[in-house]
């Protein structure tokens, strides 16, 4: 996946600005141990109805007014590889924006509250649509319990949790010294494809798990990957940079709903209805930076970037294949779906009901 350095590249200048300082290197190396106690944790927990543990699981509520009998999907945040499990609590409490703002960056890479430490600002999950509208739709765990490895957990069914429409993300701390070439990933067992309507299946879960990679030397070039990731993990959508990154492979069959069609014919059925509409997330995007202290540059361009057209080269380099924006968060992960793949994950979240907090 594409890392937040080259996000930046494209003139975000308030975060820009954050990695403009080189990080100091760590002071000691993360200590990998083995699968961590499965009943309970010394770490401190957060405070309030936070941190409520489900009886007899090592689950603990990351945010306020999880509720198992709620008709919610189930997101589970585990650690691999990290020494220290405050640590890791603080990072995925810090960048999964539960309160829909945009979270602060340290000089090192970490989530911090201090606007004077803050060298830069980022939209974490729950500040980005579709998401961001849904947070009664989810409840959101941590857990201390760590993967033999950062990928035992990848396919859904593998992890010991199994609850009812979940997801797990692996949050693999310097997953380098395990394989020096894993990336972030996410398993390939997701129930729901198009161009149908969605439907929610009767028994199987239909999501998938994830591995998001970390490095310490900056934690938050990866932290980035978290919606990436459960973008296809949650909605099955695809990835829209492998063309522009590797070109084309030979294989002519590689269109992928719903943004990645193989003609403008495909195209104009599965999006031609949006044609020129420019996903609204990306002024939300401007207004939290600018609120965080870190103004988006060149707002004008972005949203010709997530404009809904037909750009061609699609998502693969088929010759005759296009893709409906130029960027998007599948792309070069921007905190902006765009209007397609926003509107089939939208789609896929109107079948849970939800409860309000």
């Amino acid at each position: 996946m594409k890392p937040l350095s080259a996000i930046l590249a494209l003139g975000l200048t308030g975060v820009a600005c954050s990695l403009t300082v080189e990080p100091p290197p760590p002071s000691t190396d993360p200590v990998v141990t083995s699968t961590m106690p499965t009943t309970t944790t010394e770490a401190p927990l957060p405070t309030s109805s936070a941190g409520e543990q489900i009886p007899g699981m090592s689950l603990w509520a990351l945010v306020e007014g999880n509720d198992l009998d709620a008709d919610r999907i189930n997101l589970v945040l585990a650690p691999w590889g990290w020494d220290n499990h405050s640590d890791f609590l603080h990072f995925v409490s810090g960048v999964m924006s539960w309160s829909g703002d945009a979270y602060l960056i340290d000089e090192t890479g970490w989530p911090t509250e201090s606007s004077t430490a803050a060298f830069g600002a980022w939209l974490g999950l729950f500040a980005i649509e579709p998401w961001r509208s849904s947070r009664d739709k989810f409840n959101v765990w941590y857990t201390d319990v760590e993967p033999e490895t950062p990928v035992a957990w990848l396919n859904e069914g593998d992890d010991p949790f199994q609850l009812t429409d979940e997801a797990v993300v692996t949050v693999a701390l310097d997953a380098h010294v395990f394989n020096p070439d894993l990336t972030s990933v996410s398993g390939l067992d997701v129930f729901f494809a198009g161009p149908g309507p969605p439907e929610r299946p009767l028994t199987d879960d239909p999501f998938s798990n994830s591995v998001v990679v970390i490095d310490s030397s900056y934690p938050a070039e990866g932290a980035v990957h978290i919606p990436h990731e459960l973008g296809h993990a949650l909605f099955n959508l695809a990835d829209e940079y492998v063309g522009e990154e590797l070109g084309f492979d030979g294989r002519l069959d590689l269109s992928s709903w719903p943004t990645c069609a193989e003609d403008l014919e495909e195209a104009n059925v599965w999006w031609g209805d949006l044609t020129g509409d420019v996903d609204d997330m990306v002024d939300i995007w401007a207004d939290e930076m600018a609120d965080a202290g870190f103004p988006l540059q060149d707002l004008n361009a972005w949203e010709e970037d997530v404009a809904v057209g037909a750009i061609d080269g699609g998502c693969y380099a088929v010759p005759g294949s296009v893709r409906a924006t130029r960027d998007s968060l599948m792309n070069r992960n921007i905190p902006v779906f765009g209007s397609i793949n926003r509107r089939w994950a939208e789609q896929i979240l109107d079948l849970w009901e939800g409860q309000p907090r």
